[in-house]
């Protein structure tokens, strides 16, 4: 009995040691499990947490303009990996595709009419725009290729950015020593040394040939005491005139528009003109019917007779027309313009004075339109490109640059007088 017993015993002891091991293994495995569970919620909690800060991050980074926070790298998509395309420089606005739901597999932005990217980390929102004046250009039947690894600049001939790949593009502007192309949505500049090849494309767009500048003196609105002098606008006449270049799509232009064109660096459309405003008195008049219209205008002004802040408008330019030297009577001819006869250090210190006042302007007005080698010869010296005078013909390529004319607009020219300058 005892040795049965005893083997009941072991048999039962072995049977509580297998029951009580199993009992840990499961045990052991299912805290385990938990414990695996609860950090796998924990990690997909985290990273749900993170997916939703770059989402965040993500939308708050994008809009329809960025600008880079920092020299960064331009990015091209292979296949869904965006591999190095390029770099651009720190505070360069770019203009993004349009997104319609931004999620997380839009980290990096598409920069609008081009194959090129950039990460959202490298870039913020902002206010500021691209200048797209270029676009109211004519091409010229150019097409150019440049090289690997070239750089393109500003207006300023600043660098921009560099792309690794080559590009081919239709010349805008032709410079000397650059051609003004479109990429990435801007008008930028390359060096003709950084360019491979270029060729002849066709091009059936009528160019001008020669464009008008015309000239206002004084408007009069209704209510305003009158003005019978010939050089006196009354509004009416203002909201007509502007309101046929409107209609029309009459370019109007800027005065280092009207230079490029006289040294054949731009090609412009057939319906464009220049308008000018002299002196300074009841501009601000103008600027309500040129914003109206969505013109723009030269305004030649006196610079001790009016603050340059009375006339702030984007649709306003401001050039010199001296700073103190619009009187009559001072020299012996014409009307008596001080610049064509008082002594050079005078006249000099008066130009550059004037060109201080006005932002360093490179664009002149001679007072009463008169003007002599001696004016010219300072005008340039002061730093002045152009000048402008009277003279009522066309402005054609090639021309004087110190001798630009312009039509008087007088009192009674109607509607069909501008129609025949633009249309004729």
């Amino acid at each position: 009995m005892k040795v049965k017993t005893l083997r009941v015993l072991i048999i039962v002891t072995i049977f509580i040691s297998i029951i009580s091991i199993a009992s840990g293994i499961y045990i052991y495995n299912d805290m385990r499990k938990r414990e695996e569970a609860s950090l796998n919620v924990s990690k997909t909690r985290k990273s749900l947490i993170k997916d939703e800060n770059v989402l965040t991050k993500i939308k708050s980074n994008y809009s329809g303009f960025v600008k880079t926070t920092k020299d960064t790298k331009l990015y091209i998509n292979d296949n869904g990996k965006y591999l190095d395309g390029g770099s651009i420089n720190k505070n360069n606005i770019l203009e993004l595709e349009s997104i319609d739901n931004i999620g997380l597999d839009n980290k990096y932005f598409k920069l609008l009419d081009s194959d090129y990217y950039v990460s959202y980390k490298d870039v913020t929102p902002t206010n500021d725009t691209i200048n797209k004046r270029y676009l109211n250009y004519i091409e010229f039947p150019i097409e150019v290729t440049t090289k690997e690894n070239v750089a393109y600049y500003d207006e300023s001939f600043n660098q921009l950015f560099t792309l690794n790949k080559p590009t081919t593009s239709k010349v805008i502007i032709n410079l000397d020593d650059y051609y003004g192309i479109s990429l990435l949505s801007r008008l930028v500049y390359v060096k003709k040394e950084d360019v491979s090849n270029t060729g002849e494309v066709d091009s059936s767009e009528e160019i001008a040939q020669s464009v008008p500048a015309i000239l206002y003196h004084f408007i009069y609105l209704n209510g305003d005491t009158g003005c019978n002098d010939i050089i006196c606008h009354s509004e009416e006449q203002i909201d007509s005139h502007f309101k046929f270049l409107s209609d029309n799509d009459v370019f109007t232009l800027n005065t280092s528009e009207v230079l490029m064109f006289i040294n054949d660096e731009i090609n412009l459309p057939k319906k464009s003109i220049l308008i000018t405003i002299d002196d300074g008195a009841r501009v601000e008049s103008f600027i309500p019917f040129l914003e109206k219209y969505g013109l723009n205008a030269t305004l030649f002004l006196v610079s001790s007779w009016y603050p340059v802040s009375k006339f702030q408008s984007p649709y306003l330019e401001i050039a010199s027309h001296t700073h103190n030297m619009h009187t009559t009577g001072v020299c012996p001819t014409g009307q008596g313009g001080g610049i064509n006869c008082l002594p050079r250090e005078e006249i000099l210190n008066d130009l550059k004075l004037s060109r201080e006042t006005l932002n360093n302007t490179k664009a002149f007005c001679f007072p009463f339109y008169e003007y002599s080698d001696y004016s010219i010869n300072l005008v340039k010296e002061a730093g002045f490109e152009m000048a402008f005078i009277g003279g009522s013909t066309k402005i054609k390529k090639g021309i004087d640059p110190y001798k630009i004319p312009r039509y008087p607009i007088l009192s009674n020219f109607n509607v069909d007088y501008i129609s025949n300058l633009v249309l004729g």
